[in-house]
């Protein structure tokens, strides 16, 4: 039924059962997005199998709970494609005014990161399923997952404020992101043109030489190095570099994971 809220979880899952399905023995759902790794590449032939296993193990308890599930494929071991994979999720349930949860704690440490950068930077609620005890033998294993979750303890973490670029910022740093590789400051212009973004209404790459447009062209790259660029860089999302007298600007590793979080890269 369009226009009704509904409740959406995204799990990262790895080798767990309790940690992905107990949550649902308390509060209902309506859509569950699975996040796994599986592969198809025969150095990874055994951990398949297993993957295979938690994954269709879960999915089936959801769905005899009455919850429709997705399976998507993630490399679990890459936290930039976990996150961008989680932001992209978020950001089409969020357009249908759905409300989202993010469990982190049904996958490795480092897809743990990943999910709780997002959820926290997207302001959903993420929650950690507590384990009782661990398996030590393996039909246990295969009923309960690593982790045997039997006191149903769920923490739901507090958000921390993130702070990402504007608009106008990040649209820089997706571009930057999809290049790889650092661009010359005046290149960036094309992007302020693209978004009409105030103060770069004309194209001066269109005039006639003139000293009109060479004003226009140093007012315009003053305040993109001044002011958009300036900012950037204050928060660490990207580093200026002069090479005689062009200017180059490149992503960091923070820039790197905003773009990634924003769930706008392509």
């Amino acid at each position: 039924m369009s226009g009704i809220e509904k409740t959406i979880h995204i799990i990262p899952l790895g080798h767990e059962i309790d940690r992905a399905v107990i949550p649902f023995n308390l509060t209902k759902a309506d859509h569950v997005y699975i996040l796994t790794g599986l592969k198809d590449t025969t150095s990874h032939v055994d951990m398949n199998e297993q993957q295979r296993y938690f994954t269709d193990a879960v999915k089936k308890k959801l769905e005899e709970r009455g919850i429709s599930v997705t399976c998507k494929h993630v490399n679990l071991f890459d936290l930039l494609d976990v996150m961008k994979a989680m932001a992209g999720i978020i950001i089409e349930e969020r357009l249908k005014k759905n409300r989202i949860f993010v469990n982190m704690s049904a996958a490795g440490r480092l897809t743990s990161v990943a999910a709780t950068l997002v959820g926290m930077a997207h302001n959903v609620q993420v929650y950690y399923v507590h384990a009782d005890e661990y398996p030590d033998d393996k039909k246990t294993r295969k009923e309960h997952g690593l982790s045997i979750c039997s006191n149903h303890e769920i923490t739901q973490l507090i958000n921390f404020k993130f702070v990402m670029p504007d608009p106008t910022g990040l649209a820089i740093l997706l571009h930057l992101a999809q290049q790889k590789k650092k661009v010359r400051m005046r290149d960036i212009l094309d992007i302020m043109w693209a978004k009409k973004i105030e103060g770069f209404e004309e194209k001066f790459k269109e005039m006639k030489p003139s000293k009109k447009r060479r004003s226009i062209e140093s007012r315009q790259l003053m305040k993109l190095d001044k002011t958009i660029l300036a900012r950037l860089q204050r928060n660490d999302f990207i580093t200026r570099t002069k090479e005689g007298r062009t200017t180059y600007v490149e992503i960091t590793e923070s820039g790197n994971y905003a773009a990634h979080i924003s769930g706008m890269l392509p």
